[in-house]
């Protein structure tokens, strides 16, 4: 059974992942926005969720859904292509990137405790 629950949080975590996607990419940015947004946003959930969530809840969640959603594959190809086409935009994604998602999940963790 959690086999299947990390399965269906995972289809679920990769169609939202796909949505922000399509909703970012509106205009020309400087940087991918919808890879951006996706690992922001997953990593504060996720600290939530393993704060706020045990046993198969959090595999549902934490596992499935955001593993689903946050996609550390994409972050990675289009880091590769902007190194090719624009260094700063590079080191500025990059940078958001991992010192954001790091810190976020901090966030989440320390909302949630700071509630309970």
């Amino acid at each position: 059974m959690t086999y299947v629950l990390v399965a269906a949080g995972g289809a679920l975590g990769a169609v939202l992942r796909y949505v922000v996607g399509l909703l970012a990419a509106g205009e020309k940015r400087p940087f991918p926005l919808g890879a951006l947004l996706a690992n922001l946003s997953g990593s504060f959930l996720l600290g939530v969720a393993v704060s706020a969530l045990s046993g198969e809840l959090q595999l549902l969640v934490g596992t499935g859904l955001l593993g689903g959603y946050t996609t550390f594959s994409t972050f990675s190809v289009e880091a590769a292509q902007l190194l090719k086409k624009q260094r700063s935009a590079f080191l500025i994604y990059t940078g958001i990137t991992l010192a954001g998602s790091i810190i976020l999940f901090f966030l989440g963790v320390s909302l949630f405790r700071s509630q309970a």
